[in-house]
């Protein structure tokens, strides 16, 4: 194994650690009164689980690499340019965080969410790691190194048409209004496809594609650390994620097209 690659597996082995120990703040606060607040509107919340989860991921990175560039759903959510930041490549290697990916299942007591962390290298995601921990459902994924859920290799599932497929899609909160794009994408799928569901945590939902629990995910709306970790599982997996053009997706595109590559240009041509 050259330099290189034994560095990025040491980050990755690192990022394991970072989300088993947040994962396990968040389990003992789990059952404690949350003080939740609306950043956007009703449906986009915060609780300072969410904060103290980052915080934890942000102190340990900055400790162990400080030489790294960190960009984070509670610190970086705010700015306008988030995605922007990534259109001309970053130079070095930098991690992208959500800390709760899923904060209104979490609120609710649903154990569908995750901490995420995806490694890039100039720009290029290279490692994920997507964690449930409720679950304990560890997701992780190398460039050209495969995808693993709890050690074990993953793989896309065979479905070989759309009327097979379960499919999953999501929506950002400021798009949950009556007429929104999403409820237009699933009028069109009605009928065309096994069914859609709606699960409210992007990583996690990619993760399942590239399990073969899921055929395909659509999103409008997205941001890098809904989705830098995982993308690098799901094409390790052997799945295909492009823009609603067709063109491979990168981090600064806000609308991602998810499948197990079989179903991908049906499930493109009925999104278009």
């Amino acid at each position: 194994m050259n330099e290189q690659l034994a560095y990025e597996d040491a980050i990755m082995q690192n990022a394991i650690l970072y989300v088993k120990e947040a994962g396990k703040l968040i389990m003992d606060l789990i059952n404690m009164p949350l003080q939740i607040q609306e950043k956007k509107n009703q449906s986009d919340l915060v609780t300072e689980v969410d904060v103290r989860s980052e915080q934890l991921l942000r102190d340990r990175i900055i400790r162990d690499y400080p030489d790294h560039w960190i960009l984070s759903e509670e610190t970086d959510g705010g700015r306008e340019d988030s995605h922007r930041a990534l259109q001309q490549p970053t130079a070095g290697y930098g991690w992208i965080i959500d800390p709760i990916d899923g904060t209104i299942n979490f609120i609710h007591s649903i154990a569908h969410f995750s901490i995420s962390i995806g490694i890039v290298r100039n720009g290029v995601p290279i490692c994920g790691v997507v964690y449930n921990p409720v679950t304990n459902d560890l997701y992780s994924g190398r460039k050209q190194g495969g995808a693993f859920l709890n050690g074990q290799t993953i793989q896309v599932g065979k479905e070989q048409e759309l009327a097979q497929a379960l499919l999953a899609t999501g929506f950002q909160a400021i798009d949950w209004k009556p007429n929104s794009v999403v409820v237009e994408q699933i009028g069109r799928m009605t009928g065309r496809v096994r069914s859609v569901r709606i699960m409210g945590a992007a990583s996690l939902d990619l993760c399942l594609v590239a399990s073969g629990r899921l055929t395909g995910f659509w999103h409008d709306g997205l941001y890098p650390w809904d989705v830098a970790a995982g993308i690098v599982i799901l094409q390790e997996a052997g799945g295909t994620i492009t823009n609603v053009a067709g063109r491979p997706f990168t981090l600064s595109d806000s609308t991602l097209i998810a499948s197990n590559s079989i179903i991908h240009q049906a499930l493109i041509s009925v999104l278009q």
